[in-house]
């Protein structure tokens, strides 16, 4: 929906010498509305998916709009509040009615909202239709409750698709966790080396994280997806009575939720479910975050699927650049500045804020565009991860063992006293790295270790199995989590 335009002008016939908006900004003469628009849909595709991109055209939204109108003149017939004839004409002239939508968007920027064009539009067309229906075409409904219905049905659809998707990527994580769990991988805290984990414990992280933000996204989207019809000053007053019976009739027909009070002011709805499609986004920008190191050569541990043509460098033929891991940080970039004007929003003034409604459009569908290609990316990296083990493990035995010194301090301590313990480990952690020796060599050096502890003690603290056997436990859990969330995040 974001445009750039362009002007036919001296230089000819529509051509131009340049990018549209460069021209613009060296002829100084500024864009308006009733420009000819091209949109920057191509551009922005890669950035996005194309299902998401589907629903939030210019003409999806329209669509959206018209079927409010065609909808509640049957909810107000169906409660007797308008005449079955005008109620008939209305609904059929909807059916057929279409519009451009650059028209639109000129005539909305003069009114401040599309909603009064596009009502004053439809007028028109029922009035020719039947000249006393036109009256009853939005009647005691306002420009918000046609712009906000519009968008949370758009986005109903949109968590539809997200829900979908959001399965398959923790049944994909999942899949990763079970080949995984015992698949030896160095820890690494403040980017140091630590104890070594797996690394299905690790991708047990990045689904734990997913499934509980795809809950709480299903959470606030339910929410969110609630009617708002309240007429001038939000208390239906011009339906004397059947205002309530109007909105359950109009939310059923919608497929929405029907609020106990119309909500022109309070946008706490769309704020929460904002914000949790950037939690969304951020939680999942850590799976870019931390393949794109594990990629990195000098780590060369686990790799995003390659391709013909994916990740090339324009300048460096030899480059796999980590393509999806991009579009995770993206979003994860983008999407909390987002969520925060919506959440800015949330004082709003009186019974309807100024510019504090008509941008949730736009807002929305970006949060929505970014959470889709975040998803996407997340979901290509699940299912076709490369793992390289061996390269694992021989980043954890280039460390000579000095990663296991924890569990060896700590057992010694036990046998030996802290401050003995303490010793001896910082005195062999900087032999082995210096030397180049094993640890657990090291240690079978020194009687005041083989005093308490036997050769295949030793090697056992040295060693991986402990590590290993301790990520069980949380692996098995976070599985048995992520079936539980499934079955939520896929409760219509």
């Amino acid at each position: 929906m974001h445009t750039c335009a362009f002007v036919k002008g001296a230089h000819g016939r529509g051509k131009t010498r340049g990018p549209p908006c460069y021209r613009h900004a060296q002829s100084g003469r500024r864009r308006g509305p009733s420009d000819t628009a091209f949109p920057m849909d191509a551009l922005n595709a890669f950035f996005s998916t194309p299902a998401i991109r589907a629903i939030w055209t210019d003409q999806a939204v329209i669509a959206a709009m018209i079927r409010f109108e065609s909808e509640l003149a049957a909810a107000q017939r169906d409660c007797g509040v308008i005449p079955a004839d005008a109620a008939a004409a209305i609904i059929d002239t909807c059916s057929s009615f279409s519009l451009d939508a650059g028209k639109l968007a000129a005539d909305a920027r003069v009114a401040g909202t599309l909603a009064i064009p596009l009502v004053k539009m439809l007028k028109a067309a029922v009035g020719g239709r039947n000249e006393g229906a036109a009256a009853y075409v939005h009647y005691g409904s306002t420009s918000q409750d046609l712009a906000d219905t519009a968008m949370v049905t758009l986005a109903r659809q949109s968590l539809d698709l997200l829900r979908t998707e959001l399965v398959r990527l923790g049944d994909a994580l999942a899949g990763q966790v079970e080949a995984h769990r015992r698949t030896p991988l160095l820890g690494r805290t403040l980017i140091q080396p630590a104890a070594p984990v797996t690394f299905g414990w690790k991708v047990a992280g990045w689904l734990d994280a997913a499934g509980r933000s795809s809950v709480a996204l299903k959470r606030a989207g339910d929410e969110a997806c609630t009617l708002q019809f309240g007429g001038a000053n939000g208390t239906l007053a011009t339906h004397y009575g059947e205002g309530q019976r109007v909105a359950r009739a109009l939310a059923d027909r919608l497929g929405l939720r029907v609020p106990a009070i119309s909500w022109q002011g309070g946008r706490d709805r769309l704020a929460r479910l904002g914000s949790e499609l950037a939690i969304l986004c951020g939680a999942l920008g850590k799976i870019g975050r931390d393949i794109s190191l594990l990629m990195q050569a000098e780590v060369a541990e686990a790799f995003e699927p390659t391709g013909e043509g994916r990740g090339g460098s324009s300048a460096m033929p030899h480059k796999r650049n980590p393509v999806s891991s991009m579009y995770l940080m993206d979003a994860a970039y983008r999407a909390p500045a987002l969520a925060s004007i919506l959440a800015g929003e949330l004082a709003s003034e009186h019974e309807r804020g100024l510019g504090t409604w008509p941008n949730s459009l736009p807002v929305l569908a970006d949060l929505f565009s970014l959470a889709a290609s975040s998803i996407a990316a997340a979901v290509d990296i699940a299912e076709g991860v490369r793992v390289d083990a061996q390269a694992m493990q021989a980043n954890i035995d280039r460390l000579y063992g000095v990663v296991y010194s924890e569990g060896i301090s700590l057992r010694l301590s036990a046998l030996l006293g802290p401050a003995q313990a303490q010793r001896i480990i910082g005195q062999v952690c900087e032999q082995a790295i210096s030397q180049r020796t094993p640890v657990a060599e090291l240690l079978k050096q020194i009687p005041e270790v083989t005093a308490v502890l036997g050769a295949q003690d030793i090697d056992t603290l040295a060693g991986p199995q402990p590590q290993i056997a301790a990520c069980q436990p949380m692996c098995s859990a976070v599985l048995y989590q992520w079936q539980e969330q499934k079955t939520l995040i896929q409760e219509d």
